[in-house]
């Protein structure tokens, strides 16, 4: 979502919400600091989870805009009656590395988010061809996990569209006029509609894990992803260290455009007083085909040439109490395309409810 700098209530808007961010963050970690360490109450269950991206929490507005999702994780897919829609989704996938193996525990999740990318000047009807497009996805993910105890892996089926059908170009708009931010003038020339199909796998592995003193861990996970499909055809790899109190047996992930996300709910459950921690991690991509800078396969549409290799740097804060799980990150990008004028830059906030 992209206004002039020089608009007041942007301006004034993104100091407020910088200033909330760091206050959550100041409170969070001083009451992590007065609990002692917390110890898991349950066993795993199932969650809920609000995601948003946007780069507004990082004072720029460019590239990747915008993100929103929800997504629900099941509990451990042994624990439903063999007849259920879940269990049976886990024993047809079960044909996949890893999933249904000894010592693994499986776990299905489903989510539904929307993607919105433009160009850096929003206020142009016709924007210059060698900027980011204008672009607008809305797809659902298929993921089965499977968690052992030191790796964590995922299968992913991403379907969806990009185009007017994403709905991205009425929310952006609605948005910008709800706070006074500037009209994107440009969305008639965003890409067409088209079906999105990607395949993708991902995985995490602990790598180490120790104690600093009485009350503080850490742990270093390398990660590594592959894709393929019309969303995203590539691989990647990175590393990410965590280091807190309490830490619970979670193992986070990368993608690209999404950053680190450390606060995963997979296979764990509610901890009854605090858990906090303070990650970071940096990864690289190889990239074939990236649908938001590349354009779509099979219908002509505005695009740039992605560059073959992007980086990503990610820091976060995650926090766990009793049922709740609050992620708050911010993820910058290397230059993804030639003539890019300033790198995306976003932050992560992700709120998660055990059921």
């Amino acid at each position: 979502m992209q206004s002039d700098p020089s608009l007041l209530p942007h301006r004034a808007l993104s100091r407020r919400m910088k200033t909330a961010i760091l206050s959550a963050s100041a409170v969070l970690l001083s009451l992590g600091a007065i609990d002692c360490a917390a110890q898991p109450t349950a066993s795993p269950r199932g969650a809920w989870t609000l995601t948003l991206e946007n780069d507004v929490l990082t004072g720029s507005d460019n590239n990747y805009t915008n993100g929103i999702g929800v997504s629900w994780v099941s509990p451990d897919i042994a624990s439903y009656d063999k007849g259920s829609l879940v269990r049976r989704w886990g024993e047809f996938l079960s044909f996949l590395p890893f999933v249904g193996n000894d010592g693994y525990r499986s776990y299905a999740a489903w989510t539904v988010a929307q993607e919105m990318h433009t160009p850096d000047d929003i206020k142009l009807a016709n924007p210059p061809l060698d900027d980011q497009p204008y672009a607008g996805v809305l797809y659902v993910d298929s993921t089965i996990y499977s968690k052992g105890e030191r790796a964590t892996h995922a299968w992913q089926l991403r379907v969806g569209v990009v185009g007017p059908a994403s709905g991205a170009e009425q929310v952006q708009k609605g948005f910008h006029k709800a706070i006074g931010a500037d009209r994107p003038m440009g969305w008639d020339t965003q890409m067409p509609n088209e079906p999105v199909v990607n395949l993708d796998y991902s995985g995490a592995y602990l790598l180490a894990q120790g104690d600093w003193g009485k009350s503080l861990s850490w742990r270093i996970v390398p990660v590594a992803n592959a894709g393929l499909g019309t969303y995203f055809t590539g691989v990647g790899a990175g590393i990410y260290a965590e280091v807190g109190r309490n830490l619970v047996d979670a193992l986070g992930g990368t993608a690209l455009r999404q950053g680190f996300n450390v606060a995963s709910t997979v296979g764990v459950g509610p901890v009854e007083n605090w858990s906090i921690s303070l990650s970071g991690g940096l990864a690289g991509y190889g990239v074939v085909h990236y649908l938001p800078l590349d354009g779509t396969v099979f219908r002509e549409s505005r695009s740039v040439d992605s560059k073959p290799f992007v980086g990503m740097a990610t820091i976060g804060l995650t926090a766990r109490r009793r049922n709740l799980v609050f992620f708050l990150g911010r993820t910058s990008v290397t230059r993804a395309f030639a003539g890019e004028r300033k790198p995306a830059d976003f932050g992560t906030l992700s709120l998660s409810l055990h059921y």
